[in-house]
């Protein structure tokens, strides 16, 4: 039987398990099929949802799960890898889960095909997501404990991603703060626009490097939007190269000139700093160091 295992703190002392679970987000169906099947222990005895928990205390749950989409073999850059998170640098022109179970193709069937080889045998548990031209840093949670805790913390926008971007020709301020609310295109199926009646986002921005005819630039998020950077850079700044969509084009790279390059955040478990990079994909770095 599989397990995950977690050290209480003493910020967690005097809860029982069950408020443990709701205080990191745990949904109440997990909540039952815990109690249910028996599957909580504390220094690994059987302990029922009301037990209380005292600092130090091993706390564990049964895994009982299955890899949940079809294994396939192919090139995986695996650049951060705990007992709770697995984080890898997806290659461009890949989506990350296919529109059903029983189709291959896509970065989560590498992974299914890695667990395999690394005998995990967990569901392949996708935190966030990037655009298909984009690469760069996905992480992946390995229990429903990581999964919860760390779901949570994007939907707070308290986990620091850092993109390095394109932008056609020169930029007029160095670096910024773009606040503007972006909705979906009503013209235009799968396009995103400024719309003061969208969701809020924000991005903060830096010039890294220019070149003669376009401009290395690093953003942060501080929201997470469908297209964020793609649109307000070019609203606000301009397109990056290879973004057709919204007026960039392909004369120096043919897709999107976007990398998902840096990740930060606290480790829910060890409450050590995790900071995570991925290196440039070869088209990107043969332009920014030509």
């Amino acid at each position: 039987m599989d397990k995950v295992r977690v050290n209480i703190s003493i910020s967690d002392e005097g809860l029982t398990i069950k408020e443990y679970l709701k205080k990191h987000n745990v949904g109440r169906g997990k909540i039952e099929e815990i109690r249910v099947n028996h599957s909580s222990f504390i220094n690994e005895l059987y302990a029922p949802l009301e037990t209380c928990l005292h600092e130090n205390d091993f706390l564990s749950f049964d895994i009982r799960e299955e890899i949940d989409f079809i294994p396939q073999d192919g090139s995986l850059d695996v650049v951060y890898e705990d007992d709770y998170f697995l984080a890898v640098n997806k290659p461009a022109n890949m989506i990350i889960y296919p529109d059903s179970k029983e189709k291959k193709g896509t970065l989560v069937n590498l992974i299914a095909n890695y667990y395999i080889k690394n005998n995990i045998h967990r569901k392949i548990r996708y935190l966030h997501r990037i655009d298909k031209e984009t690469t760069g840093l996905i992480l992946f949670a390995k229990d429903f404990l990581s999964e919860a805790i760390l779901l949570k913390e994007f939907e707070n926008h308290t986990i620091y991603r850092a993109y390095l971007a394109l932008l056609e020709g020169k930029i007029k301020r160095k670096k910024g703060t773009i606040s503007a609310n972006i909705g979906q295109d009503r013209h235009i199926n799968g396009k995103m626009c400024i719309n003061n009646k969208g969701k809020n986002a924000i991005s903060k921005y830096r010039l890294i490097k220019e070149y003669n005819n376009y401009s290395l630039v690093e953003f942060t998020l501080l929201t997470g939007r469908t297209h964020q950077i793609r649109v307000h850079a070019s609203y606000f700044l301009n397109p990056l190269l290879g973004d057709v969509l919204y007026g960039g084009t392909l004369q120096y790279i043919s897709r999107v000139a976007l990398h998902s390059y840096k990740m930060r955040f606290i480790h829910p478990f060890t409450n050590k700093k995790v900071l995570i990079q991925a290196k440039l994909p070869n088209d990107i770095n043969d332009l920014v160091n030509c």
